[in-house]
This record gives structure tokens, C-alpha cells and sequence, in this order.
């Protein structure tokens, strides 16, 4: 890399300073097309040597394309980063320069290592690669000081290190050299490590879809031949609304034979979308990550700019061989990795072996007084009636708008619901009887129009996301759920009951506010005495919505967030709905998981537990609300099973003393909820602080017939619990019998 001089470093200081002034307009939007070089320098050379080795990897170096191979020597396989001749996205690195003449696309194997203009040096376990790109060799030989804002040039290193089971590659953005007033858009980083022209019958990548999804690569299905899925959803600063696939966790993995690696992205994630395909016309099935580094905007026939991301982006894989080569191993590894960089606790934050009745109640939606704090006591005494005690209550809609809050830091307990003086009675209520009272909070939003200090996108329009109150309102999920069960039984057909009372589904506008504003107003909010009547804080919008402005960036604002989220242990208990992985350091709860894809679920596309995988034993969680008066409620409690999650139901309160949900009169159901809840309880209650360590598909009963349908997730106790969505019993290979519907604990 050439050495950065002091009127280089100044050029620098002076490029990153102006793009984040304002959302600047790009001048150029010609894409100029780049000519590919000798395929040589995008394919494996014979030309290799080892960096490093041990009794499970060995790591290599190709001299000529500069790529690096990993040997699993316990499986005799190979993960080379570079591919065949005809597959043009052979590459380590490639990214799109924004300039004033245009915008170029370029990589490391096309503008750097076919241009003579890459260098590495090795070091004891570490490889650092140097690059410089270039539309042309004689722009990229010049040092630094001579480039002009003409040229095209980016100048950057990526740094290998190896360790026993474990690659770590990080692109050294933080000291790049760019163009004068140009800036990188978006980069993908090793976009075929993993990848093959040769997919076998039990090949697959992991999809942080939903809780986590299963591609199977040697079928085909139209609906899921190419995915994407936008790490902690997308940026509300795009100036789009759009519904898209989005991830909790910036995880992905590749499982080929008897070897398999976990990609954990640890820097830069907030950056990421994920993109995976089966064979498509380049020949070769491939998943990897892209990021943005800097956001761009399209607005009429003008593109608009945001904060330029200056940090490093880093990639954790995690090599896997054998048994452990499966996703709740990729899932353990990710565990790992999350509790060495202080994304989860090393203990977890589950603090007994007992599982709570995890309820919310909304007291006011679309303008309507639904549950008053002491119809709340009366739900609390019913739920107690049956056995209940450890209930763990949020309050939705308590504070000044009701469901759709209003800015919170101007907020105040709705009178009508029984203001500060009910909430301080069901507070007392809830510490005598051993439970706990969360108010819920929208931190980041607000459904006034006139909130102070809204953010903007990046063409000024004020940016925001929407609220769903679908409370009456559950699509029908049985074509979703055909893959798991196998078959279509006749009650999934059945239309849901005629509603309730109360059965809206209303849409909310919710303006953000400016991000660079949240630290300060939430750190007062705090210190108000609001915090005084409840237990603690659960966050509505926080773990489901990330955005970025024109000064901050999506990865900063992702850490101001998550140091909220840990200011709140200092004050009670924090639970997260949704639950992106960067808000639950102090969490002991997360709601409202979703276990559904976003992708059509099939046999092609499988979900799986992955997320709970990985959170089981650190933090409580629940799947959507229970609605036990829908046709699926014992299927969408069969899943909660399945995913080791807690009983979750949302309620709101009919003034005839009978309370409900989704327009379902509960009160003639109240026993069977206890039952279940118990035999839940019972089951799961010495399991919390247990990890899952298997989670698989039974393929034949005991007779050897195939079967469908029937699943068991194992514990790090060794405890096994079969899950049996089929309208027959089951036996199992083992002799295990299973009811239908119904699900069995086995403690080896």
C-alpha cells in the first residue's frame, strides 16, 4: 500500500467532512461499463502456498490471483474463494465508485490483480492483502497525491487472520484512499467462498430468514431460486416502505457434505443484505453479503447521497465438519461469537429455571379505551384462578395515543385508562404476586406529524415506517404451514369465528425521530419518574426498526440504539419485540419472533429454529401472539414447542367481564390456555438455561414408512422433544409414541 502523505490525509479529512454535511445530489448517473480481464486472474492457480496449519484447517495462498483456500483436512474438502473460468463474479472484493464522471464497477481480480497493482505481506497467522483499483494500470501505479477527482482509484487492504477453527477477514476501509470526491456505494466481499457448480442431495445454505431458513440446493422452486434479505430490515432513509425479507441476526452459512461454515458478520453488519441462489445462468449456487456503504437514493431522475460509512467491515467463518456440520452448530459457533464481541452475555440474562405466562394488554387503539388498569387486575385474577402466577405483563398502548404512541417524551398515562394512580395499584398488585409490569415504549417513533426533530430521507422527505395494529386480523398461514406438517387437514380450511367486540386493523404512519437525537432524549426519559410505576421497559420499535440520515450512518446509529437498550438495566427489566440481535445485551425477553419466512416456505425452502438456536439459554422469547380462538392454534402452538419458545397471547378487555382476543371470547377458553402453559412449564421450566444442540426432521417411523411432519429438538441436557403436526400417532424409530397434534419430552 503507498504511504499516505500528509496532503493525502488532508484530500481525505476534506472528502469525509463534506459528504456528511447535508444529502448531497449525485451529478452522474452513467454507469461506465468495465471490460473483464484474462479469466486466469479469476480462477485457482497452481501457483499456491501454505500460510498456515493445524489438526483441523489448512489455510493456503494463491500467489497469483491472490485468493486464499481453506482445507477442512477432516473431510478432505476444499472452500476456495475464486471459481471457474465462465463464472465472471469470480472475485474477492468488487464495489461500485460513485464519481463525477460516473459510476464504475470494479473488483480486485479485474482492476487490481490483473493491473500488477496488489501486494501481501504474511505475518506469524495473519495474510494482508493491498489492492488498488483502477479503470486503468497506469491511474492505479500513481501515488495518491497525483490522483485528481478524473481519476478512478480505490486504495485498501484485507487482512486474513487464521486461528484453529475460524477465518477472520476484514476490509480495511478505515484508511482507504478514494478518488477526490467520489465514494464507495455498495461492496460484496467474497461472494463464491462456499459456492460450487456441483450441489449434492444434502447441500444447503442457512437464510437468516425469518428465525432462519434451510435452502436446499439440488432442487429448484421458482419462488425461492433467489432470495435477499436485508439485515435488520431495510433503511427507512431509501424512502421505502416496501415489505422485504429481513434478518434478526447477520449470520448466514454453507453446508456442503460433511463440512460446513458459519459467515458472522461482526463489523459492518448493519450494512448488509444477504443474497443467495441456486445454480443460475453463471452456473454456480452461491450466498454471500453485500454492504452499503454509502446509501443511495433515487428521487424523480436525481440521486441523493447519505453518510458515508468510514469503518472496517469484518466477516467472521466459523469451519464446521462432520456431525457438527449442521445449522444448530452454526448456530452455537454464532453464540459464540456474539458473547466475545459483547453482543450477548457470557451467563445470559435468564436469571431462574421457571418459564413466565408472557401476556400484553392494550389499553387503547383507534381512539377506543380497550383495557383499563383495573380490568387489567381482573385479567390478572382470572389468569391467577387457573394456576398462573409468574406473569410477565406489558401494557401497550397505556401512554399518551394509545397503540399509535405519541412522541414518548412528551408522553403521559392516558387518564382514561386510570393514569398514574391505577398504573402505581397494578404495579403494587404485580410485586405482591411475584410478577412483573413492563410499560411499552416506542423510543425511535412517534404517530404525531409534528414530532420535533423528524428524520429525513435522503431527498428531505420525512422518513418513517409502519405500525400494523392487526389485532382482529391473522392472514390464514396453512399454505405455510404444509411444509411442516405434509399434508392439508380439514380444519385448515375453516373460516375464523365471527369477530368480537373489538376487531380493527388499522395502519399507523409512525414518524422517526432524528437518530443523532435519541441518545439524549431517551437518557432524560430515564431519569422521569414514569419508570417508578412499572418494572421496566419493553421496546416496540427499537429491536425491529434501523435507520440511518445524512450525518449518521446505519452502523452508528445501530450502536446508539443498542446503548439505550443497555442503559435500561440500570432501571429494571428490558424485553425486545422482534429482537435484532444489537438491542438484547440486557434483554430478558424477547416478543413477537417471527418463525414464518418471508420466502414461501416448501420442501425446497424449510424454516428452522436457527435464531432460537442461538438465543436459548441467554434470553427468553415467544413467537406472534396466540390466538386460541383460530382454527391453527394448536399448530401454532406445536411450533412454539418445536422452537422452545414461551406461551405468548395478547389480550384486550370487554366490558362484560369477559376479556379477548383477535374478537375470540376467551373466558370459556382460560382453562385450556392454563393447561397449556403448564404443560409447557413443565417441560421447559428445567430446560431454561439449556442450550438446543439438534434440531431434526424424523424421515421414518418405527416401521421404516417415511413420514412428514414429525420434528425433535434436542437439549444440551440431552432432553428431546418430539413435535408431531400430523393428525395420526407416531411411533418413532426409538419406540417413542406421539399423539396427534400433541408433543412428548424424552429425558435421556
Amino acid at each position: 500500500m503507498k504511504k499516505l502523505r500528509i496532503t493525502a490525509l488532508i484530500l481525505l479529512i476534506c472528502m469525509l467532512f463534506s459528504s456528511c454535511s447535508s444529502a448531497e445530489k449525485i451529478t452522474s448517473t452513467q454507469v461506465i461499463q468495465q471490460e473483464e480481464s484474462d479469466t486466469a486472474y479469476r480462477t485457482l492457480s497452481k501457483s499456491t502456498e501454505q500460510i498456515t496449519k493445524n489438526d483441523f484447517l489448512e489455510f493456503s495462498f494463491d500467489k497469483k490471483t491472490y485468493s486464499v483456500n481453506i482445507k477442512d483436512i477432516t473431510e478432505n474438502y476444499t472452500w476456495t474463494s475464486l471459481q471457474g473460468k465462465n463464472t465472471p463474479s469470480s472475485f474477492v472484493v468488487s464495489l461500485s465508485l460513485y464519481t463525477k464522471n460516473g459510476i464504475y464497477n470494479l473488483n480486485t481480480q479485474d482492476n487490481s490483480v490483473a493491473l500488477g497493482t496488489a501486494d501481501y505481506k504474511k505475518e506469524n497467522n495473519t495474510l494482508t492483502v493491498n489492492y488498488v483499483l483502477s479503470d486503468k494500470a497506469e491511474t492505479a501505479k500513481k501515488d495518491y497525491t497525483q490522483i485528481t477527482s478524473d481519476d478512478v482509484y480505490v486504495a485498501f487492504s484485507v487482512k486474513y487472520t487464521f486461528s484453529e477453527q475460524s477465518m477472520q477477514v476484514e476490509v480495511l476501509l478505515e484508511n482507504a484512499l478514494i478518488t477526490p470526491d467520489a465514494f464507495i456505494g455498495e461492496m460484496t466481499v467474497l461472494p463464491l467462498l462456499g459456492a460450487s457448480e456441483n450441489d449434492s442431495e444434502n447441500d444447503y445454505f442457512l437464510i437468516p430468514d425469518g428465525s432462519g431458513a434451510v435452502m436446499h440446493l439440488q432442487k429448484t422452486n421458482v419462488a425461492t431460486d433467489f432470495v435477499e434479505v436485508y439485515v435488520y430490515g431495510k433503511d427507512p432513509y431509501f424512502n421505502s416502505s416496501e415489505k422485504s425479507a429481513s434478518a434478526t441476526v447477520p449470520v448466514f452459512g454453507v453446508k456442503r457434505a460433511d463440512s460446513a461454515f458459519a459467515s458472522i458478520i461482526t463489523k459492518g453488519d448493519a450494512l448488509a443484505r444477504i443474497r443467495a441462489n441456486r445454480k443460475n445462468e453463471t452456473g454456480v449456487s452461491s450466498v454471500s453479503a453485500t454492504f452499503t456503504i454509502t446509501p443511495v437514493i433515487a428521487s424523480g431522475n436525481s440521486l441523493y447521497k447519505g453518510a458515508t460509512y468510514k469503518d472496517n467491515i469484518c466477516i467472521s467463518y466459523k469451519f464446521l465438519s462432520g456431525q457438527n456440520a449442521c445449522y444448530t452448530s452454526m448456530a452455537s459457533a454464532s453464540r459464540e461469537e456474539f458473547i466475545n464481541k459483547s453482543i450477548l452475555k457470557s451467563s445470559g440474562n435468564i436469571k431462574n429455571d421457571d418459564i413466565p405466562f408472557c401476556l400484553t394488554v392494550v389499553g387503547k387503539a383507534d381512539s377506543e379505551k380497550l383495557t383499563t388498569t383495573e380490568q387489567t387486575l381482573d385479567i390478572l385474577g382470572i389468569l391467577k384462578g387457573k394456576g398462573i402466577n409468574n406473569i410477565w405483563l406489558n401494557y401497550k398502548g397505556l401512554l399518551s395515543g394509545g397503540f399509535a404512541q405519541k412522541d414518548l417524551y412528551s408522553s403521559s398515562v392516558i387518564s382514561s385508562l386510570g393514569g398514574k394512580q391505577g398504573v402505581n395499584e397494578l404495579h403494587e398488585h404485580t410485586v405482591t404476586q411475584g410478577c412483573k409490569l413492563l410499560i411499552n415504549t416506542y423510543i425511535l417513533s412517534s404517530s404525531s406529524a409534528y414530532i420535533k426533530n423528524s428524520a429525513k430521507t435522503a431527498d428531505g422527505k420525512k422518513a418513517f415506517f409502519n405500525l400494523l395494529n392487526d389485532m382482529g386480523y391473522h392472514p390464514n398461514t396453512a399454505n405455510n404451514l404444509v411444509s411442516r406438517i405434509g399434508e392439508k387437514a380439514a380444519q385448515l380450511g375453516k373460516e375464523k369465528e365471527t369477530p368480537g367486540v373489538y376487531s380493527p386493523v388499522s395502519a399507523y404512519r409512525m414518524n422517526l425521530r432524528k437518530i443523532e437525537t435519541v441518545g439524549d432524549k431517551f437518557s432524560a426519559f430515564l431519569e422521569s419518574d414514569i419508570l417508578n410505576l412499572s418494572d421496566g421497559l419493553s421496546f416496540s420499535d427499537a429491536g425491529t426498526v434501523l435507520y440511518s440520515s445524512n450525518k449518521t450512518d446505519r452502523e452508528t446509529a445501530k450502536n446508539i440504539i443498542s446503548e439505550q437498550a443497555k442503559a435500561v438495566n440500570n432501571y429494571g427489566t428490558l424485553a425486545v419485540e422482534n429482537g435484532n440481535i444489537y438491542t438484547l445485551y440486557g434483554a430478558e425477553l424477547v416478543s413477537g419472533m417471527n418463525f414464518e419466512t418471508f420466502y414461501t416456505e416448501s420442501a425446497d425452502y424449510e424454516p428452522v429454529p436457527f435464531v432460537p438456536a442461538i438465543l436459548h439459554g441467554q434470553v427468553h422469547y415467544t413467537g406472534k401472539a396466540i390466538d386460541a380462538g383460530d382454527p391453527l392454534y394448536r399448530y401454532d402452538m406445536l411450533r412454539l414447542i418445536e422452537y422452545g419458545a414461551l406461551p405468548f397471547y395478547e389480550w384486550i378487555y370487554e366490558n362484560k367481564n369477559i376479556f379477548c382476543y383477535s374478537g375470540y371470547l376467551l373466558n370459556d377458553r382460560a382453562g385450556e390456555i392454563a393447561d397449556f402453559y403448564n404443560d409447557a412449564k413443565e417441560i421447559f421450566a428445567p430446560l431454561a438455561k439449556e442450550t438446543i444442540t439438534d434440531h431434526r426432521k424424523i424421515e421414518k417411523d418405527s416401521d421404516g414408512k417415511a413420514l412428514s411432519g414429525v420434528y425433535c429438538t434436542t437439549y444440551s441436557d440431552g432432553t428431546e422433544i418430539y413435535v408431531n403436526y400430523t393428525g395420526s400417532i407416531i411411533q418413532t424409530p426409538g419406540n417413542i409414541a406421539i399423539g396427534p397434534y400433541d408433543f412428548v419430552a424424552v429425558k435421556r
